[in-house]
């Protein structure tokens, strides 16, 4: 994992960053809608898993919005070079496992690794000693996805004792409005680390790609 260390002094935050990090509860959520027609439509036409799509333009979307990549560790802010996302996925049992997805510019290379990894964590039992003494990885985001839910809030379990900093993520039922399918979209954040402000450039940048499906093959070459 490669990372840069902030200098929070120079850091325009810097007293924005100190007022949150004395809180309880620094993390703040916001519920948005995507509109997921262009990705639905194009993936359907061209064979391609929608559920892999949206995973691959999301890790994108996060490359290019450095707040997304900004980890608070121990007393460093650090700022890392390369994001990917963590997912939970349902085994056959219905319980859930983590599924780690390295980042892949490729976006068939993405797909095929995505598709390895689900089964090999779908058929390894979930046991709570893989996780005691296990680093957090810090260039990643967890996410979800609540495909039975049309949801309009979301929250986290979370340890409030644990200095956590990860963003998490996630995505709800995909619905169909008229000739129109969208998505909800949830997304907690550390508030020390990120505003609103933030928060909304990385759902801009996300809605475009997900208006632009074509760049996909144009990444499979």
């Amino acid at each position: 994992m490669n990372y840069q260390v902030l200098d929070v002094h120079s850091w325009s935050r810097a007293e924005h960053f100190k007022f949150y990090q004395g809180f309880s509860h620094p993390w703040y959520n916001i519920c948005s809608n995507l509109d997921v027609t262009a990705l639905r439509n194009y993936c359907k036409q061209n064979g391609h898993r929608f559920f892999h799509a949206y995973l691959y333009l999301t890790q994108q979307a996060l490359n290019q919005c450095q707040p997304m990549a900004t980890r608070l560790v121990g007393d460093e802010v650090r700022i890392y070079d390369t994001m990917q996302v963590s997912v939970a996925v349902l085994a056959d049992d219905d319980t859930v496992r983590f599924c780690d997805l390295p980042y892949q510019a490729n976006f068939a290379r993405f797909c095929h690794r995505a598709s390895e990894t689900e089964s090999k964590v779908k058929n390894t039992p979930f046991i709570l000693e893989q996780f005691i003494g296990q680093e957090m990885l810090q260039n990643t985001v967890h996410l979800t996805v609540l495909p039975w839910i049309d949801f309009t809030s979301m929250s986290h379990a979370r340890d409030t004792n644990f200095p956590d900093s990860v963003p998490k993520m996630a995505y709800g039922k995909l619905t169909q409005e008229g000739d129109k399918w969208r998505m909800p979209l949830s997304l907690e954040v550390h508030h020390g680390l990120m505003d609103g402000l933030h928060v909304g450039q990385f759902i801009h940048a996300l809605q475009l790609m997900f208006n632009q499906p074509e760049q996909l093959d144009q990444q499979s070459g």
